[in-house]
């Protein structure tokens, strides 16, 4: 028995930061040359008050009611983000209570970023080969611009909120899941975090004073920071020698790959990582012109887009990479089955009845 993705959905707040607002924050000038480097025209952003959970709550909810899926079913619910809703309790026992899941179904917090989505369906895929359990729900959710400084426009223009819904399940031999290729590079952990909120730098007075780098980009230790040049580095040395590497274990190569998503990043980026590695443009895919980078949820989005585009097919083969902070990477492979249709046939906006409300 293999383990497969049965089921997505996916939400977008409905909040909308276009490019022409961030014009009147950061200049044209400025904003054309992120524009050429990053391919985002807009991003969706949440409302004050609304958490990463809301909208992995609304998407659960359209997979089980649109999916037709009993909920009852569900042996394990992961929630997957850097934003959770409290310290204590887990926000996926407090998603289990809001979603009715049955008392018997274990629930997990997952701390991941970028890289998120492979890590989390190796998991899902260990408890279904294991016995452990036979269906897991995934919510990959992030609300990244809270951490956001206003006038940090190096990470504002990049990033956008997101969250999907997946549900894994068994299949048959032959098919589903192949070899997960996971890694890290923890001397790199310096180049991308939020300095302050943790144990290590509670928040106070000293954590809230702003500053103003040699760029000009605003921030405080309570906000994201980045080093650019350095992540960008590591994403296209670093990523299309382990996708080699990955393909090299699974004993496939590149033509046998029918699709291949990258973590959606910023588009200068994924095309010099499609470039390295000769992939044909019809094996490629963006979806971060309206998203922008939405951090875990980015490659489950992007896999939910190319689905509900028409893009993948039955039978097909797709390899998946996601990468970024830690520095993490991972890489799933998934051949999908004959019957599969895991993406709902939802609004192109993927708003449809609005967000839910996850609080106590």
């Amino acid at each position: 028995m293999n383990s497969t993705i049965l089921s997505m959905a996916a939400v977008v707040p409905p909040g909308v930061l276009t490019n022409e607002a961030l014009e009147q924050r950061f200049g044209k000038k400025e904003m054309d040359s992120i524009t050429r480097m990053s391919g985002i025209k807009e991003r969706r952003v949440v409302a004050p008050g609304q958490c990463a959970s809301d909208l992995a709550l609304t998407a659960a909810e359209r997979l089980f009611q649109q999916g037709g899926f009993d909920r009852s079913l569900v042996d394990a619910l992961f929630f997957v983000s850097q934003s959770p809703d409290y310290r204590i309790p887990t926000t996926s026992a407090v998603l289990h209570g809001k979603l009715g899941l049955p008392q018997n179904c274990a629930t997990l917090d997952i701390n991941l970023a970028c890289s998120a989505f492979p890590y989390t369906l190796s998991l899902a895929h260990s408890m279904i080969v294991a016995g452990t359990a036979r269906h897991v729900l995934l919510l990959n959710a992030d609300a990244i611009t809270t951490f956001l400084h206003p006038m940090d426009r190096s990470l504002v223009a990049l990033h956008g909120d997101a969250a999907c819904a997946t549900l894994v399940g068994p299949c048959a031999d032959g098919f589903g899941f192949g070899k997960f290729t996971l890694g890290t590079d923890g001397a790199g952990a310096k180049h991308l975090l939020v300095p302050a909120g943790g144990a290590r730098t509670p928040l106070g007075p000293e954590t809230r004073v702003e500053t103003t780098d040699e760029s000009g980009c605003v921030r405080t230790p309570e906000n994201l920071f980045m080093d650019g040049p350095v992540v960008f580095h590591f994403c296209v040395y670093k990523i299309p020698q382990v996708i080699k590497e990955a393909l090299a274990a699974m004993q496939l190569s590149m033509d046998q790959i029918d699709m291949l998503i990258l973590h959606q990043a910023n588009k200068t980026m994924l095309s010099l990582i499609y470039k390295t590695l000769k992939v044909p443009e019809e094996k490629q895919f963006y979806c971060l012109e309206r998203f922008g980078n939405s951090s875990g949820p980015a490659t489950p989005l992007a896999l939910y887009e190319c689905w509900r585009k028409g893009r993948i097919r039955p039978g097909s083969r797709t390899l998946m990479c996601s990468f970024g902070a830690g520095l993490t990477w991972g890489i799933a492979c998934i051949r999908w089955p004959e019957d599969a249709h895991p993406a709902l046939d939802m609004e192109p906006d993927l708003e449809a009845g609005g967000v839910m409300s996850a609080a106590l």
